[in-house]
This record gives C-alpha cells, structure tokens and sequence, in this order.
C-alpha cells in the first residue's frame, strides 16, 4: 500500500507504469491478429474467390440492366406517349389539334426528365439520357445533348420480340443502349423507338472493385461495351498472354453480354505479399491505439491542468470559480488545492469591501428617506387644516384623516424599501383623493398600468414627492380643471412610469426640460443608489404641463410586505 501511495503521489512514476502497460496491450493484440489472419489468408483459394468475386459482380450489373429494361417497358406503356406517337403514325386515324400536340409533346418532354430522374433515384445515376423516336424521325429527349450516332442501327436492329427491351450489340458514342420498338397493341404497327442510354464513365462504377483495364463488358461477338479505358470500347477484346493473365468469363443471365476478368499471375500468387502488407497494418493500427489510448490516458492529468489555466483566466476577469474532481493525490492536486484557496480568500476580501460599500450606500438612502417623511408630512397637514377653515368641507376632515393615517404609517411602517407598483400605485390614489376633497370638481386623475406589472418591485413612496410637485408648481396656479394622469409600461425590458399634469401653458412647445427641483434630484438619487446610472428620472414639457418619467429596472418578487402594510392597503 505504502509504493502504491508513493506512485500515486509522483507524476513521473505514473507516467512510466502507463508507458509500460501502453506497450504491452499492442504487443498482444499484433501477435494475435497476425496468426488469425495469416490462417485465414492461407486456407482460402484464390481461384475460387476470383470466381466468387466475378459472379457477383455480374449479377450485380444484370440487376442493374434489368432494372432499366423494366423501366423502359414503364415508359412505352406510358398513355401520352402512345398518343402522340399514334398521331405521328396515322393523323387522320388519330387527329389532334396543334394545341393539343404542342400540349402533348410538352407533356411527354416533362415525362421523360421524371422518368431519368426518376431512374437516378431507384436504380442509380447511371443513365445518360432518354430518346423517344416516332416513324417520321421527329425526337424527343431528357439529359444530355440529343446527339444520337447511330440511329439508323437503332430503327433496323433485330429483337427477338417484338414491344420488348433488349440490348443493343454496339455502343452509340460509347454508350450502352437499351432498344425497345414501341408498337401498337391494337393493329400491330410499328409506331416509333425509345432508346435508354448509359453514361460509359458511371457504368465502370458498378464494377470498380476491379484494376483498371481488367474487367470488360462484351457482347457475343467479342466486341467491349465497357471497359475503364475509354479508347477500347468498341473494339475487339484482344486475347492475352496466358502466362501471364488469368482470364474468368461469366454469360449474362438475362442479357446477350459476357463478362470478362483478367487477373494477372502475379496477383494470383500474392498471398504472402498481401500477408506481409497485413501484419504491417495491423502494427500500424496498433501504434494508433497507443496513441489514442496514451491520449485519453494523459488528459486526464493534463485536463486539470487546462481547467486550472482556464480559470485563472477567468479570475483575470473578476469570475472567480473553484476547480473540482481532480481526483488525484500529487503534484497537479497540490497546485489546485493552493489556487482553491487562493480563489477563496480572494471572495472573502472582496465580499468585505462590497459590506462596506453597501453599508454606505445604505447610510446614504436612509438620509434621504429621513428628508422626504417630515416634508411629506408638513405638506399634508397644510392640506388638511385647508379643508378645516372651509365650513361646507368640514365634514370630510374624518375621511381625510384616515387617509392621511394610512399614508403615514405606510412611510413610516419598518420594512423593506421596495413595494409592489399596485401598492405604490394605490397609496398615491389615496394621496390624489385628499387633494380632490379640497379642489371638488376642479381636480381630475387617473391610474393606468397593466396586470403583468403589479408586482414589480419600486422604490417605497417614489410617486408622491412627484404628485405633490404637480400640486406645488402646477394645479394650484390654474383656474381650470386640473388634471394628473399616472401611467406604468414596459419598454425595452425596463418598466417606466410617467406623472403628467396639465398645470402649464399649453402654448409651450414640447421640450426636455433642463432643471430639475430638489424632489426630484432625491428621487433620482434614491433610483441610481438603487439600481445603478443606467436608471433615473427624466423630466419633459409636455403641451399642457410636466412629464416625469421614472426608469426603473422590472424586479419581480412574489413575496408580501410587512402586516402592518398589509391592513393599511386601501380596499
């Protein structure tokens, strides 16, 4: 246990035992995937696997052609083509108007790009192109150029029945030709020819297992329909040199060709060779798997590593992270431990100056709030002693004074400095209603602010310095109805409200008003304390009065304020 616990705690010790087992897994796995393959190499014959290889290769290529004889039969069948080659055969048996030709040809075009894409899709992008000849020669086509070469051999080439496909026995431009005559069920007559034509470069693909120049598609008389080499489709298939050429012939199934594989002797005998070239390989994959293996084995020391320099360049930026699960015991775990503990006396320091910061940003707003309760409360008392002088107002002192208890125990109730914008909102509706006791009908105001944004979260009496601005310097020098409107909105993902009264000219043109009163100073201090710069108040000249607007953040909190808030709530 003590040398396990000493190897765990140095690195380099480590290092050499994963070395050490790296080298002997490969070494295991070469050895015996050599003698597995060796064995299985020697026991095959190579005779037969050429054989093998050729008969699937051939059956591969006469499903391929069969697939396209089956679809060319498709589109002989097809009613459109039928109808537009009987006109071109007997117009007065089968008259149509020029429209409806001109319609049936555009139509056949259309028919016959679906079917060579179609064929692309189910049978493979073999398929060069598609060419419909009716008696009078007339040739519609889909793919490439309509270049034909021999199309004489086409009209005259023999079937052995006639309305089926077969393969031609010659090339056009060194295309493979499907050839079916297109002829009418009901007399007999010859009614046109659809040719399907093989690109010669695609169709090498269906036996590219094969070298180049080794395989060759022949009809029966030995001439190339395709081969590798461009230059000898067409020609004579030569004989080769029997020593040195193993030639495999296999007849086409379904079709008139034969298929041609010619091995050299050399290939035939290179089983060592390929044995050798095997073992190489197979060591090579090895030394892969060592090194992949290494890889994953080392990043799992170097990770921490990575983790700790990424987090140093976090902690460069004031995101200060502990690094976790490094599960190890030596030097790396050492260093890891001692950047944890750095990072943790680091959070501890700055959470002592941000204490001490926010201790004195308290400091600062309880001095405000200290300022706007005695000057709220003076100001609502002159109010009240108004509505006392008056004899016919008298009897509303009552319901002024329960009005005015419940603000002050509002301002003055201990609790958090945030409220909910429906509480601000109501306890200013009480404010707004003293003041209409004393102006009657002469004062008018109104509350609007959406359900979504009741419970966001505002500064505690942040509204009333504000309506009591607008009593000061606006609706008690005004003759007509005064009027306050309070709205609250959202914009930009930041809530806004604006007070606007009607107590100024309204021959002033719109402006951004340049001072702003004390009040309102204590307003914006009390916000950007709060909140930070990117928030305050913003005063305009409206086209009847002043327009404050508060910026503040949308803070939501689901939690109610103290009872004693509760009961003083208006109902």
């Amino acid at each position: 246990m003590k040398i396990v616990r000493f190897i765990r705690s140095k690195l380099h010790y480590k290092m050499m035992l994963i070395y050490s087992l790296l080298t002997l897994v490969p070494l295991i796995i070469v050895s015996a995937t050599f003698y597995s393959t060796s064995k299985r190499i020697l026991e095959n014959n190579v005779d037969q696997s050429f054989k093998q290889t050729l008969a699937e290769t051939s059956d591969k290529i006469d499903g391929i052609l069969k697939a396209f004889a089956r679809q060319a039969s498709s589109i002989g069948d097809n009613r459109f083509v039928y109808a537009l080659l009987r006109n071109a055969a007997d117009p007065d048996k089968y008259p149509l108007a020029p429209s409806e030709r001109s319609a049936l040809e555009e139509r056949v075009q259309d028919m016959l790009r679906i079917e060579l894409d179609d064929m692309g899709k189910s049978i493979g992008d073999i398929a060069d192109s598609i060419h419909l000849f009716d008696v009078q020669s007339k040739h519609y086509f889909a793919g490439a150029e309509p270049d034909v070469q021999y199309y004489e051999a086409i009209t005259i080439m023999p079937f052995e029945k006639m309305g089926f496909p077969e393969w031609a026995f010659f090339v056009d431009h060194r295309r493979m030709i499907c050839n079916l005559q297109l002829v009418d069920p009901a007399s007999g007559v010859l009614l046109g020819h659809l040719a399907i034509m093989l690109d010669p470069v695609k169709v090498t693909s269906l036996y590219g297992s094969y070298e180049k120049g080794s395989f060759f598609i022949t009809n029966s008389s030995n001439v190339v329909m395709s081969n590798n080499n461009p230059l000898s489709i067409g020609e004579l298939l030569s004989l080769p040199a029997k020593r040195d050429t193993i030639t495999t012939e296999r007849k086409s199934k379904w079709t008139s060709f034969k298929y041609v594989s010619r091995i050299p002797v050399s290939e035939a005998s290179a089983g060592i060779s390929r044995l050798a070239v095997f073992s190489i390989m197979v060591a090579l994959a090895s030394w892969i798997a060592v090194i992949v293996i290494t890889y994953y084995v080392l990043r799992k020391i170097t990770n921490p590593l990575a983790t700790l320099s990424k987090l140093m360049r976090k902690a460069q930026k004031e995101n200060y992270q502990l690094i976790e699960n490094f599960g190890s015991h030596d030097e790396i775990a050492q260093l890891c431990h001692t950047f944890n503990r750095m990072i943790i006396e680091t959070k501890e320091l700055i959470q002592k100056v941000y204490k001490a910061e926010l201790q004195q940003k308290e400091a600062q707003l309880a001095a405000i709030r200290t300022y706007f309760n005695p000057h709220f409360l003076h100001n609502t008392l002159e109010y009240v002693s108004i509505l006392a002088k008056s004899k016919d107002k008298i009897e509303r002192i009552p319901y002024v004074v329960k009005s005015l208890s419940s603000i002050i125990r509002f301002s003055i109730s201990p609790g958090k400095p945030f409220v909910s914008l429906d509480m601000e909102m109501k306890f200013a509706k009480i404010y707004m209603q003293i003041h209409q006791y004393r102006f009657e009908d002469r004062f008018q105001y109104s509350l609007d602010y959406p359900e979504h944004l009741k419970q966001v979260e505002v500064p505690k009496l942040i509204l009333q310095p504000i309506i009591e601005n607008a009593f000061i310097h606006g609706i008690d020098h005004i003759r007509g109805i005064g009027v306050i409107d309070i709205r609250a909105y959202e914009s930009r993902f930041n809530l806004v409200i604006e007070i606007e009264d009607n107590g100024g000219s309204a021959q002033a043109p719109p402006q951004k008003s340049k001072g702003m009163g004390s009040g309102l100073k204590g307003i914006e201090s009390r916000i950007k304390l709060h909140f930070g710069e990117r928030y305050g108040v913003e005063k305009l000249q409206g086209e009847n009065g002043m327009i404050v607007r508060l910026h503040l953040p949308i803070l939501l909190n689901e939690t109610t304020e103290c009872s004693s808030e509760k009961e003083d709530a208006p109902s």
